[in-house]
């Protein structure tokens, strides 16, 4: 076998293991980072009610997490008025317990980043010595495209039967302290986010993640059988 041959095939396993983490770390930042989808569910879950937050205050208490976990803010301070009493929105617990979310979120980020040069990096390996680079990049797809794909399917059945119960298993697997355990009766975080929220933000994350590798998937091993019928 030619060594060019061996440069090729690592080509398509490093596609087939980043490729799926680029796509799903983009998609979770599309929906972390969307205002709107944010305001909307607040409208779903009554959430002016709950915390007793004006509009605007939760806009801009909205954007202050945003900021904070995209890291261009340092810190949580943000007052407002809530029910009726100008103070802080998030205590000393809502806070420390973002310090640990902003860490994760710099990591996926981290990771999509190195991912999305080792897919260029493979792209441009395969584009260089493969004869056809366009069915060695099919064959990329459609070797990332089997496992999540049945990873986000169960996945999404799983969240149906108990969200709560794998929702929690994620927080103990990533979290080693219970800071995550917010009191809804008395703490803004959790009544912004309530589970409703993480239920609709999971549910369509995974649904987009399921859609676009099935497409992907589909799409390339078409056009790869179409390749290999030619070469007949």
């Amino acid at each position: 076998m030619k060594i060019e041959d061996n440069i090729i095939k690592g080509s398509r396993v490093i596609i087939a293991i980043f490729l799926p983490l680029v796509l799903l770390m983009t998609i979770l930042q599309i929906y972390t980072f969307n205002l709107d989808f944010y305001l909307n569910t607040y409208e779903k879950n009554n959430v002016y009610a709950t915390t007793g937050m004006n509009r605007n205050d939760l806009e801009r208490a909205t954007l202050k997490l945003m900021n904070y976990l995209k890291d261009k803010e340092d810190n949580l301070d943000i007052e407002a008025v809530i029910h009726g009493e100008k103070r802080e929105v998030f205590g000393e617990r809502e806070k420390l317990h973002m310090v640990d979310v902003k860490h994760l979120f710099l990591t996926g980020n981290s990771l999509k980043n190195t991912g999305i040069v080792f897919v260029v990096v493979s792209l441009i390996v395969i584009l260089k010595y493969a004869k056809n680079p366009g069915r060695e990049f099919c064959r990329s797809i459609v070797g990332a495209g089997v496992l999540p794909i049945v990873f986000a399917f169960v996945l999404l059945i799983l969240m149906q039967i108990d969200f709560n119960k794998y929702f929690t298993h994620f927080h103990e697997i990533f979290f080693d302290n219970d800071l995550w355990q917010l009191d809804p009766n008395k703490e803004v975080l959790i009544q912004m986010v309530p589970l409703e929220f993480f239920i609709e933000i999971s549910t369509k994350i995974f649904s987009w993640f399921f859609g676009v590798h099935l497409f992907l998937a589909a799409g390339a091993y078409g056009l790869l059988k179409k390749s290999i019928r030619k070469t007949i």
